[in-house]
């Protein structure tokens, strides 16, 4: 599984592939080049030792210390806990000395009648690795050439371990020639990190650096036309990728800042209809996208989405159930659809990109998805502040109270009826003025992203072969769906997975209402959720690259750890509204976790089944994450808040077991063979050897 890197494990060209699932021996590229032709790019030994220098001087220069200190307190916590083997003195290199004279070891050294070993620490890898060493040098018959003599049995029990075969950590060159056996992940990373703290090392730039250095040379050699026509191409591509994130941007400006208000102004219609809309994108996300985009292209797929948006948004001027919730059930499908071509979309473009630019195609994926995901978290801001702005104006806030409030926060009620005046008073419905002025500013934005995409946005050169096809229904998400549900894998990160969905809908749905809306009034859950929102967005984008610089589990724990503390935090804080820095505090924090849940749980989920299809791999954590957001809205109606935070609290321990199980996989299964056979042999007697047989035989005659 790439921790720095997940979109490499998807690569659909066999020759790039890595029989070993390690990411230390992924290969990005291969760059077939021998020395003479490295020669004709001008990459000659002394212009490599020259780059390396000034990469070396340049890594010196750029490098934090505060960030250096971090990584290093990070690592040493990780060694502490035994989860990263320290890292080993090198060997004193010793030669032989001609001046001395050579004499006979046995006159001054004496034969140790016994031997010393330091235990070492018990370890599930050790253990699986010595059962698997015992078990093949087992051989039938042994007691037929048992030896007889006590220093056989002596020099039998020093013998060298055997050494585990190493393997160089990346090399786009020539690539993985050899798969390792067992290997963790994580302690892999910090190997990895460990060895650049050596800048003479020449393994650091005999591979990567090399094929860096060629993709440079290769952009550099472009003649004049045919540069001016490579550049006019990636700056197509580039506009393009800004021109659908702020079209999305636009979109969810409106979606959000509406999701948010439901369940305060229209209260158990804005959780059913939640519920409904979510539970129709888990299920439509199976199979409709893929015919939409085979049909119409990804570019008509936008239109026709966004203008069922456009019918939902309106459908909120006059919510009632026997609109909102067939209006939600086509938004849910229209939200399938959306996200669905965006991905293929953004996909195709990393490709054509790569290419053109002589960069690893997955690279450039992951760096659109970046930029991507950064201005649509934006929307919470920009949607959040609009609301509020607009009620602020029309609603007449009273004084806040120095108080505690004791209907309010992990105290409020399944009944309205229980509220305080003051509480009732600050949930209280808007004027409608007010509310359908918020829906007009929404509505709004959405008709300026459909305008965006039409005008704008270029269609994809598939989309014009798709359409001259004969439409067809493809069920192929649908049965990778179905065999990936013995998956024990993907199956152990549902859990968190679902988690994710359900805490979106405690921020949107119990957050708003219980805590915000009761204790501040309705007009300022946007300013509360700005926060959530404007830290959603910045650690989206951060907690990619933090990755290489960490491994993949400091950020689940570092992500899990937040979530636990705001829970706890909830559950036991009096809700006072005088402390209104609690209230941003806690929508920040609960952003920032979320950003690590949106970036690594589909980043895992791309690594897990990616390369299957890369579709499936993003239908499949939507259908998950969806489906949580539906179950958390469908709890509103019957758990109240204490026991939602119980219930967020546990789901979250229960993923967090899971994903720890994913990472710790290969150990538990070498631990499970070594265990079960001699639990299944107890059940029944135990079978006879050779020896014993023969000796039952002999008594008997």
């Amino acid at each position: 599984m790439g921790d720095s890197n997940a979109w490499d494990l998807v690569d659909r060209t066999e020759r790039k592939k890595s029989r070993s699932p390690s990411h230390i021996s992924r290969v990005d590229s291969e760059v077939n080049l021998d020395n003479a032709e490295l020669e004709a790019l001008g990459l000659g030994k002394v212009q490599l030792q020259e780059a390396a220098r000034e990469q070396r001087e340049h890594k010196k220069r750029s490098k934090s210390p505060a960030l250096e200190n971090i990584r290093k307190a990070s690592l040493h916590v990780l060694q502490k806990f035994g989860a990263v083997p320290k890292k080993k003195d090198d060997s004193v290199a010793t030669w032989k000395v001609t001046e001395l004279p050579q004499l006979p070891l046995d006159s001054f050294c004496l034969r140790p009648k016994e031997f010393f070993e330091e235990p070492k620490a018990f370890s599930f890898r050790d253990l699986g690795l010595q059962q698997q060493k015992l078990d093949s040098k087992l051989e039938k018959c042994s007691y037929l050439f048992r030896g007889t003599s006590l220093e056989a049995k002596m020099m039998e029990s020093v013998t060298e371990t055997e050494r585990i075969a190493e393997y160089d950590h990346f090399c786009p060159v020539h690539g993985s020639r050899r798969r390792l056996h067992h290997r963790n992940q994580l302690l892999a990373m910090n190997t990895l990190m460990n060895s650049v703290d050596d800048d003479n090392l020449e393994h650091l730039y005999n591979h990567e650096f090399v094929a860096k250095l060629i993709r440079k040379k290769k952009r550099e050699m472009l003649s004049g036309e045919e540069k001016l026509r490579v550049n006019k191409v990636m700056r197509k591509i580039r506009s393009n990728l800004w021109i659908i994130s702020v079209a999305f941007l636009f979109l969810f400006t409106g979606f959000n800042g509406l999701q948010n208000l439901q369940t305060s102004v229209n209260h158990h219609l804005g959780s059913d209809s939640l519920a409904v809309l979510y539970i129709s994108l888990a299920i439509s996300s199976l199979f409709v996208p893929t015919f939409m985009i085979g049909r119409l292209g990804c570019k008509l797929t936008f239109v026709v989405a966004i203008f069922i948006y456009i019918l939902y948004l309106l459908i909120n001027l006059r919510p009632t159930y026997y609109s909102l919730i067939p209006g939600s059930v086509l938004c849910g499908v229209a939200a399938s659809c959306v996200w669905g071509a965006k991905c293929a979309y953004i996909t195709e473009m990393g490709i054509r990109y790569a290419t053109l630019n002589f960069e690893s195609q997955n690279t450039v994926i992951v760096r659109f998805f970046g930029y991507f995901f950064m201005i649509v978290h934006c929307g919470q801001f920009v949607g959040n502040m609009i609301s509020s702005f607009i009620l602020k104006i029309t609603i007449e806030t009273s004084q806040v109270e120095d108080r505690i409030y004791p209907t309010c926060g992990y105290l409020f009620p399944m009944n309205a009826s229980e509220l305080t005046e003051l509480a009732a008073a600050n949930l209280a419905r808007p004027p409608q003025t007010a509310y359908i002025a918020v829906c007009l500013a929404y509505l709004a934005c959405a008709i300026v992203s459909v305008m965006i995409v039409c005008l704008f946005l270029n269609a994809l050169h598939s989309d014009v072969v798709k359409r001259s096809k004969k439409p067809s229904f493809n069920a192929e998400i649908i049965r990778l769906f179905w065999q990936n549900l013995v998956n024990v894998r993907a199956m152990l990160l549902v859990p968190l997975t679902i988690f994710n969905g359900i805490e979106q809908a405690f921020i949107a749905g119990v957050f708003t209402k219980a805590f915000v809306g009761c204790g501040l009034g309705i007009a300022q859950i946007g300013f509360i959720l700005a926060s959530f929102g404007i830290s959603d967005a910045i650690c989206s984008f951060v907690f990619g690259p933090l990755i290489k610089l960490f491994g993949r589990m400091p950020l689940f724990v570092f992500g899990a750890v937040v979530n636990l503390l705001m829970i706890v935090t909830l559950m036991i804080w009096p809700l006072n509204a005088a402390d209104t820095q609690i209230f941003y505090v806690v929508a920040a924090m609960w952003g920032m976790a979320d950003g690590v849940w949106n970036t690594q749980i589909n980043g895992f989920w791309v690594a897990l089944v990616g390369r299957q299809s890369l579709q499936f791999a993003f239908t499949k954590y939507r259908f998950w994450e969806s489906f949580g957001i539906a179950i958390g809205f469908l709890l509103l109606r019957f758990l109240n808040v204490e026991l939602f935070l119980l219930m967020l609290f546990f789901t979250l321990l229960i993923g967090m077991c899971g994903y720890v199980a994913i990472e710790m996989f290969d150990v538990i299964v070498l631990y499970t063979k070594s265990v079960l056979p001699t639990h299944s042999r107890g059940s029944r007697e135990p079978e006879k050897s050779m020896e014993q047989s023969l000796i039952t035989n002999t008594t008997t005659i």
